[in-house]
């Protein structure tokens, strides 16, 4: 391991593919051995699915409020739920935390901070996704503890062979 932090956060455009980016990384790290844990996002029509990775489990994060409609959508019991399981992972200390975002929860106060801290602690390799407009929340909470990375595949893995244990 090298001095780089083992918390870092892909900074993503609006345009930018970012769950199909966890997705590969994900991929690359699982075929070098490496285990993963944590969740990751699957948008679907008009709701977002959350991913426990170890089990499977998905979980609908978005309330139906109607066609007309204009409040947040969040399901925070969903949102809750899915920390649970997310602080389940972080327990089970894998080789790589996915956490496949830090929004407008997270800047609150709430959501995976808990959990995106105890894996920090713990020493384990966190790579959390965070939308370029969410990026002054995410240095304010971060600081000097984490890393912050390009959107590309490049600059993940980079960060991945510095910061992994030796298999």
């Amino acid at each position: 391991m090298n001095d780089r932090p083992a918390l870092a956060a892909v900074v993503y455009g609006e345009s930018q593919p970012v769950d199909a980016l966890l997705a590969e990384f994900r991929r690359c790290v699982e075929a070098r051995g490496g285990r993963v844990g944590g969740i990751v996002q699957t948008p679907c029509d008009e709701t977002i699915f959350a991913t426990h990775i170890e089990s499977g489990r998905q979980i609908d994060l978005m309330q139906n409020l109607g066609a007309c409609s204009e409040g947040c959508r969040l399901d925070t019991s969903a949102l809750a739920e899915v920390a649970g399981l997310l602080a389940q992972s972080v327990a089970a200390a894998p080789d790589l935390l996915l956490v496949s975002r830090f929004g407008r929860a997270e800047a609150e106060g709430g959501g995976f901070l808990t959990e995106i801290g105890a894996a920090a602690a713990a020493g384990t390799p966190t790579l959390v996704g965070v939308s370029a407009k969410r990026a002054g929340d995410w240095q304010a909470f971060a600081g000097e503890f984490a890393e912050s990375l390009p959107c590309s595949l490049e600059a993940l893995l980079a960060w991945w062979e510095d910061v992994a244990e030796p298999n």
